[in-house]
């Protein structure tokens, strides 16, 4: 059913775009970066003005008068007690205290800190804790000017990349954010044929509440075009840089005919060559006669690697290697490109483990995300490995 938007009631509201989760753990700190990266650092100073200046009394009472902290600090405990009290603490000294204003920003940025630098703030937890930050994205939507949309794309790719159990842990950490998070939507970008696995797996309440899918058409040639050309405008306009006379730059118009042919109008793998394309004529990997000329074979030329301190020789009497890649494997290249950080290295290694454990005969008992205490401060692995009685993480 095709809805006309003019007829929708107008609303600050941002969409947030999701990709799929690099690893099985840690995914709503996952959900918390990409708030974060998308509206900017700038929601941190929205939300924080709006509680601390706003409802707790951290106005300035005159020219000397300044507001105590810690009795700021009170009145938000007051209002998001227990486990939040963390979230209160950063938010307040973030906005009241400039001494402190960088130490309080890093924390609320995700980023680790040291033993020490959570004393000086006098707070015992991290925001990569899932409790945590659960409840700092529930202050956020519950405290900023506008609704935000999560956009999850690939919802597939914890099941093909990681398996059922990591497919089954991220939807019921949807269902949580769904549940328990308000001024919240969510939408989710699907195969088809997965649908009916994320309906079984959704409970009853959950399946009451969402709204009828929807299955997205192809793209026409015509479709094709306008996207291609309306998503660049947006670049330029975002990069404050003039745009080009030609609307299809820095494609053109018979290289975005072949994406469409390849592609029979199929919106993301339209999307993604496109992607694959624009990354190969901008590196000079590539030019658009080249890419035109290949055909479904595409051919790109193997650069060196640079060396910043020792020159490289090169052995001129070789011919140039030369890797040949048809558009279907470049597909297939984007479907498996995931961000490099601490969670993906650790799923990737201790898949690698237990790969290896299988060749030799070798059973090792593994655990994803081992809590474990160090005096008072609870503390995460990303995963532990036991065999033979002994124990790494």
């Amino acid at each position: 059913e095709e809805i006309d938007t003019s007829q929708l009631e107008t609303a600050d509201w941002t969409i947030i775009y999701v990709p799929s989760p690099p690893a099985s753990i840690r995914v709503l700190l996952h959900v918390y970066t990409c708030i974060i990266e998308e509206v900017g650092p700038e929601i941190l100073d929205i939300v924080s003005e709006r509680l601390v200046r706003e409802k707790w009394g951290g106005k300035k009472g005159g020219l000397f008068q300044k507001p105590k902290i810690e009795e700021v600090i009170q009145k938000g405990i007051r209002e998001f007690p227990g486990i939040f009290a963390d979230c209160v603490k950063a938010l307040v000294t973030y906005q009241l205290d400039k001494n402190k204003k960088a130490l309080a920003e890093r924390w609320l940025l995700g980023e680790n800190l040291e033993p020490e630098e959570l004393s000086e703030l006098g707070i015992n937890s991290v925001v990569e804790e899932d409790d945590v930050c659960l409840a700092m994205i529930k202050i956020i939507t519950e405290n900023l000017d506008r609704v935000l949309i999560l956009y999850f794309d690939e919802l597939e790719s914890p099941y093909r990349m990681l398996g059922e159990t990591a497919e089954r842990k991220f939807l019921e950490i949807l269902k949580r954010l769904y549940n328990e998070v308000k001024g919240l939507v969510i939408i989710i970008a699907v195969l088809k044929e997965i649908w009916p696995r994320i309906l079984e797996i959704a409970d009853a309440p959950l399946r009451s509440r969402m709204e009828p899918e929807e299955e997205l058409k192809p793209f026409s040639l015509n479709d094709l075009k306008i996207f291609f050309s309306k998503s660049m405008e947006t670049f330029w306009e975002d990069n404050n840089l003039n745009p080009p006379l030609y609307p299809l730059f820095p494609l053109n118009e018979k290289l975005i005919e072949m994406i469409y042919e390849k592609t029979q109008g199929n919106p993301r793998n339209s999307i993604k060559l496109c992607r694959r394309f624009i990354d190969k004529v901008v590196t000079e990997e590539m030019s658009v006669e080249e890419l035109l000329e290949a055909g479904s074979d595409i051919v790109a030329t193997a650069k060196p690697p640079t060396r910043e301190v020792e020159e490289e020789i090169i052995d001129f009497s070789k011919p140039r290697e030369v890797i040949k890649k048809t558009i279907e494997e470049i597909l297939a290249e984007e479907e498996y490109i995931i961000d490099v950080n601490p969670s993906s290295v650790a799923g990737a290694s201790l898949k690698s483990i237990m790969k290896v454990g299988e060749e030799k005969n070798k059973d090792f008992n593994t655990q994803m995300e081992f809590k474990f205490m160090m005096g008072k401060r609870n503390q995460t692995l990303a995963a532990l490995i036991e065999f033979e009685g002994k124990k790494w993480g």
